[in-house]
């Protein structure tokens, strides 16, 4: 019997491509992009046999044997790339697939992240302004980022039995149940036998038919098919609040990609729509094979403009109605996370909602761009690994966040009136002015010793006695390495890949955010500490604030806390924090690890690049209530505002809160009115050389 290492490097071996087609080659029977609706379900339905196989066998072992040798003999038959996407959801989701662990793309796949510049640095596509920015577009870390973020948010959905089928047949919907026996062994009493079975009879004889069907994929695909939509249901699931983290996640990295243009001097991105037929004035040549160019104003085909016109209508008219069409039955109240189905493609069967009316246009503009020119091409677009390259990504994602701001703009705005009672002040003393908190501080932690204990060097310098006072700039008494600032620093750094390339990317300087926060009521309160990020010229744009973190705190009966939160612990970061590709680690093996530890924004983008003379930026801090949101403790990996967690994702309020929504009055106003909010000034500056 095979061991878990060698089964690892099995599966290691199959995402390299090492055993079996390079799944990207020109003249591969089919490619595969998983924004395509019958390749996605292909992928889904494929990682769902592997489930199967795992669970079905005497040992963990076997079952990790046996969905190895299914993948790699549909190798023969699937195109690589989806093989290898089916797998990736097996590891991602499968508790026993977790042990095989998933090699990091950047090590898997390393030339995926090449530039699209020549050695003489000079790139094919057509000049233009959007070249200045393709470090950013191109940078390996956000584009593993945002491949590996469709695999934990997968929008055919996940099966159900990846926790065990035991677990599954106990926990199901009985009718439900019934349907799925239905589908694998037709005309028996399901129904009575299900009502007097208990979780073991029922995984007993669920599980030998589950296994049969997936023998071969037409008795595979023919079970899934013949499953009515509550049967579907009780196979496959959406991860918690998939649609609106779907939106929010796309939300924010564009929020991020417009402070870059700024501190290029380039124009916030403008959106590719609603007039479909617009021309796409800047071309992309990806520079790597087998994707295809797309010349500069390049138009999409007068069919994907009707289609596109036909798809964006109902969407309209749901927004107007704030009612979106369900399959059968009444329609369905909009809200962020049902819109997000609507606008990317989760399954019909797993939303209810009418694939005939929101057949996903968000996955579908994706191919159309794709395939340009005249629908021959195969262009970085239909491909998450290597799609945010292209300029055109973020055109199109600028016409889908903007759905999402129309329906936001028909909310009311927040009250606050379950704000907590703690005071982050907005001065001292005296008349408080806009962006100048005393309580919200930034640490330089370059040169903080290995040992040291930075929150208690910095609880012990601006607590106690200090609390009151104002702190200056300059290195912190008393805390040997921990300097106090008002500008932080971005760089360019040059690392290596795992195949001897090397690549030039955007990271910053080491820092820490520090809040003194004081509580007013007679009792411990736990907080919410949200923090966040917006160039100067857009601070009342509620649209292009970026998050940077959200933390749970227990600030002390009408006590003072001095919270300290460095960057590495950031809620969007993937945990650990890497600052080198050579330094990536790969996600736990641990089958029961609550978190997705690969999923993450990359540390090296936590900052926008700045200037070399200073960009201005405010930062804003929120306090929130922790008993109602629900918020965690930072986890020991992944990111828990991008990627949520396996179970639920761990904040009950509307993500990006309180930017989710108008404000009633100016944000800087709102900012400074509200006693547990403030906000300061701090300089980004772009060092060269």
């Amino acid at each position: 019997m095979a061991t878990i290492d060698e089964l690892r490097t099995r599966g290691e071996d199959l995402f390299t491509g090492r055993t079996a087609t390079p799944s990207l080659r020109a003249d591969e029977p089919g490619r595969f992009s998983w924004f395509d609706a019958a390749d996605g379900v292909a992928a889904v339905r494929l990682a769902a046999r592997l489930s199967v196989l795992a669970a079905a066998a005497p040992t963990v072992e076997d079952g990790l044997e046996q969905a190895l040798d299914l993948a790699e003999a549909r190798t023969a038959d699937d195109p690589t790339a989806l093989v290898q996407q089916a797998m990736a959801l097996f590891v991602t989701h499968d508790r026993a697939g977790r042990l095989l662990g998933k090699p990091r793309t950047l090590r898997a796949r390393p030339e995926l992240f090449g530039s699209s510049r020549d050695d003489d640095g000079v790139r094919a596509s057509t000049p233009g302004p959007e070249p200045a920015l393709d470090y950013w577009r191109e940078d390996l870390f956000a584009n593993e980022h945002h491949d590996h973020w469709h695999q934990v948010y997968p929008w055919p959905g996940i099966a159900r039995f990846n926790g065990g089928v035991r677990a599954w047949a106990g926990s199901a919907d009985r009718a439900g149940l019934a349907a799925v026996f239905e589908a694998l062994s037709p005309g028996q009493d399901w129904q009575a036998f299900l009502a007097a079975a208990g979780p073991e009879e029922v995984s007993d004889a669920i599980l030998p038919l589950l296994r049969t069907a997936a023998a071969t994929a037409d008795s595979w695909n023919a079970f899934l098919d013949a499953l009515p939509p509550h049967g579907y249901r009780t196979v496959f699931r959406l991860n918690d609040r998939q649609g609106e983290l779907f939106l929010y996640m796309h939300n924010q990295m564009l929020a991020r990609y417009d402070a870059e243009r700024l501190s290029n001097a380039r124009p916030r991105v403008e959106a590719f729509g609603p007039d479909f037929t617009a021309s796409i004035p800047d071309g992309y040549s990806p520079n790597l094979p087998p994707f295809t160019d797309r010349e500069a104003d390049e138009k999409l085909a007068q069919a994907d403009v009707d289609a596109l016109v036909q798809m964006q209508a109902p969407l309209d008219a749901a927004l107007a109605a704030q009612q979106l069409r369900r399959t059968v039955g009444s329609p369905m109240a909009v809200d962020g996370d049902s819109l997000g189905h609507a606008v990317e493609a989760s399954h019909a069967a797993l939303t209810g909602l009418s694939d005939t009316e929101y057949p996903g246009i968000h996955n579908q503009g994706h191919g159309m761009f794709g395939s340009i020119p005249g629908g021959q091409g195969f262009g970085v677009m239909n491909v998450p690994a290597v799609a945010i390259r292209d300029p055109v990504f973020w055109r199109w994602h600028k016409h889908i966040d903007n759905i999402s701001i129309a329906w936001q703009e028909t909310q009311p705005p927040y009250d606050f009136t379950d704000t907590p009672r703690v005071v982050i002040r907005d001065a001292l003393s005296g008349a408080a002015a806009n962006w100048t908190s005393p309580d919200v501080l930034l640490v330089s932690t370059a040169g903080l010793p290995a040992g040291a204990d930075p929150a208690a060097l910095v609880t012990a310098a601006m607590g106690g006695a200090s609390f009151d006072a104002p702190v200056p700039t300059g290195p912190l008494t008393g805390a040997d390495g921990l300097v106090v600032v008002d500008e932080l620093t971005t760089r360019m750094q040059q690392s290596s890949l795992s195949d001897g390339r090397t690549v030039v990317h955007l990271t910053h300087d080491p820092f820490a955010v520090v809040v003194r926060v004081r509580n007013l009521e007679n009792r411990p309160s736990a907080i919410t500490l949200r923090i966040f990020l917006v160039p100067e010229q857009l601070a009342d744009d509620r649209t292009a604030w970026m998050e940077l973190d959200k933390h749970l705190v227990e600030v002390p009966t009408v006590g003072r806390s001095v919270v300290y939160r460095p960057d590495t612990e950031f809620a969007v970061v993937k945990k650990p924090a890497e600052t080198d590709p050579q330094t990536v680690l790969d996600g736990a093996n641990d089958p029961n690890d609550p978190s997705y530890c690969d999923c993450g924004w990359p540390y090296t983008l936590l900052l926008p690049r700045g200037t070399e003379d200073g960009m201005t930026f405010r930062l804003a801090v929120f306090c929130t209530d922790g008993a109602r949101d629900l918020v965690g403790p930072s986890a020991e990996c992944g990111s828990m505002s991008f990627c949520g967690a396996v179970d639920r994702y761990p904040d009950t309020r509307d993500m990006g809160y309180p930017f989710s929504r108008p404000f009633a009055a100016s944000i800087p106003d709102t900012i400074r009115n509200l006693p547990a909010a403030a906000a300061r000034t701090v300089t980004i500056r772009h060092v060269t050389g």
